[in-house]
Formats: C-alpha cells, sequence, structure tokens
C-alpha cells in the first residue's frame, strides 16, 4: 500500500507518479485527459477531484497539484487516478485502491 502523506492545507509536493499496467508497462497517456480523485475510506465516494498534468505521455507519468481545499480535512482517503482519451475508453489506478492520503494536523 502507498500512502501519500501531507500537512493540512499544504499544496506541496505535488503528487508526481508513473502510471502502469499490471505488468509494469507505463500507460501512454497520449491525448488522453487525467483527473486525480480523492474519497473516503468506507464508501469509496469521491469527495474532490482535479484535473492531472501530463509530464511524459510515452512514459505515463503525471503530476497532481494540490489544491489547499483538497488538503483541508484531517483523515486519510484514497486516491486514484481515471485516464479518459475521449473514445469511450477509461482506465482507473490503481485498481485495487492501494494509493492512501494522509492528511495530518498542521501546528500552526
Amino acid at each position: 500500500m502507498d500512502i501519500f502523506k501531507v500537512k493540512r492545507f499544504d499544496t506541496k509536493p505535488a503528487l508526481n507518479v508513473t502510471l502502469q499496467y499490471n505488468n509494469g508497462s507505463p500507460v501512454d497517456l497520449t491525448a488522453s485527459t487525467i483527473y486525480f480523485n480523492i474519497g473516503d475510506l468506507s464508501t469509496y465516494a469521491t469527495y474532490r477531484s482535479g484535473l492531472c498534468t501530463i509530464t511524459d505521455s510515452t512514459a505515463g507519468q503525471c503530476s497532481y497539484n494540490w489544491d489547499a481545499l483538497d488538503t483541508g480535512s484531517v483523515g486519510t482517503y484514497w486516491g486514484e487516478f481515471e485516464v479518459n482519451w475521449g473514445t469511450g475508453s477509461l482506465m482507473s489506478l490503481p485498481d485495487d485502491h492501494s494509493l492512501k492520503i494522509q492528511v495530518s494536523e498542521d501546528y500552526n
């Protein structure tokens, strides 16, 4: 299980990932749009969603820049990348809900 840790209301660092098929080969992101969804661990209901930036389409690399509202509530959430090629093809990664986002209290 991968856990990305961030403090409440922080917007850095960005979440940089390489999206891969189960066999480890990169997903070709050419001509795609990618959204990062953040949701509740128990209900899987999405509570935030935002557009990702593709940093290397053929290597499957993208980045999500946090908004302060993404990290505004302390807790542990699931994260999912939704790749849409606009041709009716859609892929959600990771496919096993293994990406967790842990938002910790800040000390202001």
